[in-house]
């Protein structure tokens, strides 16, 4: 998976807590916002490039659907949140799926992840220090 489609679909698990609070996702450092709109439980945004992407939450339950406009991919994507900590599993029009985790500690969000051609990776991303990725 290329590492900007990666980001963006962890970034919208972490969009889901700014959602909830009525803010705009915070972007990454040195990525320009993408221009989104919101109601009560939905997130829709379209980035300079031509990805898009939607977030609806009900309860526990996170749904995400996209396009990433460089691979013409499409990708959806379902996560359950129990306290601090969410499963997350998606796939992608060409067939890659991918599982993992994703726990919140603080303003910094941990992600472990792997997918249908063998990768895993550790994703640490923090509002301030953006992220860090780790092949596994």
């Amino acid at each position: 998976m290329p590492r900007r489609a990666l980001l963006t679909l962890l970034a919208s698990l972490s969009a889901v807590g700014a959602h909830a609070s009525g803010q705009l996702p915070i972007p990454f450092p040195g990525e320009q916002p993408a221009r989104c709109a919101w109601s009560a439980n939905v997130l829709a945004c379209m980035e300079d490039s031509g990805s898009l992407y939607s977030i609806v939450t009900q309860g526990h339950d996170t749904y995400l659907r996209g396009y990433d406009a460089s691979s013409g991919r499409r990708w959806a994507q379902t996560g359950t949140r129990y306290g601090s900590l969410t499963f997350f599993s998606g796939v992608a029009s060409d067939g890659q799926i991918w599982i993992g985790t994703s726990r919140g500690i603080g303003w910094t969000n941990i992600s472990r992840f792997s997918n249908s051609s063998g990768d895993s990776a550790r994703l640490s991303c923090g509002r301030v220090s953006g992220c860090k990725q780790q092949e596994r």
